[in-house]
């Protein structure tokens, strides 16, 4: 089991156990677990890390060009954070 910097833990479903023909061998923890050859695993996903109000401030004022000070400009910039932390499943 692995620890987290926020405490919180994440079990292995299993460990690369050699190689063969070129490829990764994957054995399951579960040895009732059978896993499809070509199945895809992912790394577990990471946690959604956003924007301080200063890092909006300074990127409206560099790609606009004045600096805001929570205007409509930072809510437009919170609307599209909060898009992309929809689709990154956050």
């Amino acid at each position: 089991m692995e620890t987290r910097d926020d405490g919180s833990s994440v079990e292995p479903v299993g460990y690369v156990s050699g190689f063969y023909g070129g490829y990764c061998v994957i054995q399951p923890l579960d040895p009732a677990v059978v896993l499809p050859a070509g199945m895809a695993l992912y790394r577990a996903p990471t946690e959604w890390v956003g924007l301080t109000d200063e890092e909006v401030s300074e990127i409206i004022g560099k790609e606009i060009g004045f600096n805001s000070c929570f205007g409509p400009e930072e809510s437009f910039a919170r609307a599209i954070e909060t898009k992309l932390k929809e689709k990154n499943h956050g």
